[in-house]
């Protein structure tokens, strides 16, 4: 069969579509082919997607699907998916879905028996996650709330949290965003910056939260800051005699000296056995 003559796309599919983050030439043939053989394109802004498209000669009807619209547009595009069109959804930048329209949509077509295929591109959050360096597992934690009790919540929960962050920020919401980062305590925290990925001025820094706060200039470009683990809290051992005494304790209120030993490292993290030839080496 000739390669022309393949299809790419199935009747009645979802196809959610990776585009480029900035550079044009990570987007893949399979999902240009996918948005030309669609039947429609939805996309966060016609204007933005339009441009794109007219780039890969890509002449495939366009339809806003955007946070405003959401709810009313999912009953008509089920409708004709389920009619048998193929229907391609993209965001602006990146995949659909991660703070972007998309999640809803994919959520009711599997509730109602849809059916949904992806087809991978870049992400800004991966992109940057790797660049840092920092180790698994992560929270993606995307934009976090402008103001009020919600964004207090959230900040508390990033920081709280053990696992590397991964954050969405506006360049012109950047400054405020560090800033109360940094009153919660973790001026310390490393962090990682990523910002203009896969661009031609791609800028990746990597330090103290403090030091990328105090930075004097104004931010440009979308922002991913990725959050490094918080150090783990020390953990208290007693010394060696200490933790015989407390076995000693528990042996005066009638506990069996094997059963005493077996507790006082099982709360220390510690050896039962190395616990037990230190115990027994004091007895004489």
């Amino acid at each position: 069969m000739a390669q022309d003559s393949v299809r790419w796309v199935d009747p009645g599919v979802l196809y959610v579509v990776g585009t480029p983050i900035g550079n044009l030439h990570d987007w893949s043939p399979r999902a240009i082919q996918v948005l030309r053989e669609s039947d429609l394109i939805l996309c966060e802004d016609t204007r933005v997607t339009g441009l794109l498209c007219r780039r890969f000669q890509i002449e495939t009807p366009l339809l806003s699907f955007h946070e405003h619209n959401t709810q009313s547009r999912i009953p008509q595009i089920a409708a004709r998916l389920a009619s048998g069109e193929a229907i391609a959804l993209v965001s602006d930048r990146g995949m659909p879905s991660l703070s972007d329209p998309g999640e809803e949509l994919v959520d009711h077509l599997w509730k109602t028996g849809g059916k949904v295929s992806v087809i991978p591109g870049p992400t800004a959050a991966l992109t940057a996650f790797v660049a840092s360096g920092f180790p698994a597992p992560f929270t993606f934690w995307g934009f976090l709330p402008r103001s009020g009790k919600e964004r207090r919540a959230a900040l508390a929960a990033v920081v709280e949290s053990a696992h590397t962050g991964i954050i969405y920020e506006a360049p012109h919401h950047f400054k405020k965003t560090l800033s109360d980062l940094v009153a919660t305590g973790n001026d310390a925290r490393m962090v990682m910056l990523g910002r203009e990925m896969t661009k031609k001025y791609e800028e990746f820094w990597r330090g103290p939260l403090l030091q990328l706060a105090e930075f004097d200039r104004e931010w440009r470009g979308e922002i991913v800051l990725v959050i490094g683990p918080s150090d783990p809290a020390p953990v208290f051992v007693p010394e060696w005699s200490d933790l015989r005494l407390r076995v000693l304790e528990l042996v005066a209120q009638g506990v069996a000296q094997k059963e005493a030993i077996r507790r006082i490292a099982s709360e220390f993290s510690l050896s039962k056995r190395e616990l037990y030839r230190f115990v027994v080496s004091q007895e004489h």
